[in-house]
Order: structure tokens, then C-alpha cells, then sequence
């Protein structure tokens, strides 16, 4: 499997360095149910308004599950719909109280709460991780940020919980010089190294990196790493993942800790 990996590519552009309406005629009969008007023609919707409809329809939908699940459920248990007026009644402190722990449930697993500033979002840090592949075995770092944080774009930076996110290189990156994944790992022990729940938002709301996280000093492509989560393969493989800013649109891969990482593979760290 590993060698497999070994020979991956860069989503990042190359392999990486590290309403119409319709005439329709229709008898007087017809004319006053339809609402047609001169002549019996009427106005078939567009598919703009037929596309409005679409999150009702959707809704709907969902009710019908919700239902199903309900009746499903409690008539598999022979209760009928006697049980409502007690939920109404009886058990409404103990209906609440489920909803309640539903509730905190559906919170825990939602990436991103949005606001009513486009620069300006939620993120959380314990919702599931997405894993970079198959198999992949998610492994945080013992002091990897948790909980929701606020993610803004402003004057031109990113910022995390009000600190800044730069594009840290070590000693060892700089001038040419190249530096082992696992070294460099060790190398950020006790540095805000930034989640890899941060890239994903990114990528779903790419608006939101500032141009100093694209391209480096020199026009370079950066290729930004979120080391607060490592990944393992089933070989016992390290991997790390990484953003890009590649034809107009931010892009993710993964990259093996064997490798090497130069002056274009940053750690995403949150400024002191």
C-alpha cells in the first residue's frame, strides 16, 4: 500500500515538491379551474418557480422519513398513537429532555455554523474528521485545539480565535534546505499547529484564504499543512494534510511523513 502512496499526485496542478410561458388552449370549463385567462391560455410555471418549490418538496420528504421512523419504531413496540397526548402531558419533561440530548448530538457532528458576515464563520474542531483515504486511522496530536472556534478573514489575514494563521517554516526549510517529515513533526512539538477541520472549511468556503496563504514571496505555490491530526495507513505510515490554492479553486491532498518538505510546505500556525 505505501508504495502506492509513494507514487501519488498533487491535486494542486502537478506532482507536489513534498421562465418561458406556453400557450395552451383549454375549453371554458377547463378555463375557470385553471385560472386561464383570454382566449384559455395559461401560464405553465418556469422552471424557476418549479425550482422554488424544491426545498418544500425536500422538507416533505424528510417529514415522511421522520414519520416512518416514529411509526416504525413505536408500532414495532405495539404503541399507537395514544402515546401523544402523554408526550403532551406525562411525558413532556422526558420527551424534552431526549430532544435536548438530540440536540447536542446533531451539534457535535456539524463542521461548520455559519454567520451572518461571509468573512466570518464557526468551525468545529470535534466534528468527525474527513479522512484522506481508505483505511486512514486519524491520530491528533496530544495538544490539538478543540471545540468550536471562530474562523475570520480580515485585512487580508486569516485569523483563528482572534490569532493570526501564518505560513511557519522551520530553520530547516529555509535557503533550499529540505527537512524529513518526522523530524519537522518533532520540530513543531509545542506550537499551534492548525486543524485539519480548519482545511476543510477552507475548502468548502475557499473565499475565505487570503491571498498570503496562495503564493509565497517568490510566486510560489504554498502548500499548507495541518499537523494537529496525522493519519495512519495500515502499515504503520504517517501522513499529514495539506491545502493549495490551484486553478481558482483551494485544493487538498495528503502527503508521507518519509518524505521531505522545502520552503513551500508550511505549517498552518495560529501567531502567539
Amino acid at each position: 500500500m505505501r508504495e502506492v502512496f509513494l507514487l501519488w499526485r498533487s491535486h494542486c496542478g502537478r506532482a507536489s515538491p513534498f421562465g418561458t410561458t406556453a400557450p395552451t388552449h383549454a375549453k371554458s370549463a377547463e378555463r375557470k379551474l385553471q385560472g386561464g385567462g383570454k382566449g384559455g391560455q395559461v401560464k405553465v410555471p418556469s422552471p424557476k418557480s418549479k425550482n422554488e418549490w424544491k426545498p418544500l418538496g425536500l422538507l416533505m420528504s424528510k417529514v415522511q422519513d421522520l414519520y416512518t421512523t416514529v411509526r416504525d419504531t413505536l408500532g414495532g413496540m405495539g404503541i399507537g398513537m395514544d402515546i401523544i397526548p402523554w408526550l403532551a402531558g406525562d411525558g413532556k419533561k422526558s420527551l424534552v429532555e431526549k430532544l435536548k440530548a438530540l440536540g447536542t448530538e446533531f451539534k457535535n457532528t456539524q463542521r461548520i455554523r455559519l454567520t451572518g458576515n461571509k468573512n466570518l464563520i464557526w468551525v468545529n474542531l470535534d466534528a468527525p474528521l474527513k479522512l484522506p483515504f481508505d483505511g486512514a486511522e486519524p491520530k491528533p496530536d496530544q495538544n490539538a485545539p478543540s471545540g468550536w472556534v471562530k474562523v475570520e478573514l480580515k485585512k487580508g489575514s486569516l485569523y483563528v480565535d482572534g490569532k493570526k494563521i501564518v505560513a511557519h517554516l522551520d530553520e530547516g526549510q529555509k535557503d533550499g534546505k529540505v527537512m524529513q517529515g518526522h523530524k519537522l513533526a518533532e520540530a513543531l512539538t509545542g506550537k499551534s499547529v492548525e486543524h485539519p477541520n480548519i482545511l476543510d472549511a477552507l475548502l468548502e468556503l475557499p473565499h475565505l484564504v487570503p491571498d498570503e496563504l496562495k503564493k509565497d514571496g517568490l510566486g510560489r505555490t504554498i502548500y499548507l499543512y495541518f499537523w494537529a491530526v496525522k493519519f495512519r495507513d495500515r502499515d504503520g505510515g504517517l501522513y499529514v494534510r495539506y491545502g493549495c490554492w490551484d486553478g481558482g479553486a483551494y485544493r487538498s491532498d495528503f502527503r508521507w511523513l518519509d518524505g521531505h518538505w522545502g520552503g513551500q510546505g508550511p505549517a498552518a500556525v495560529r501567531a502567539s
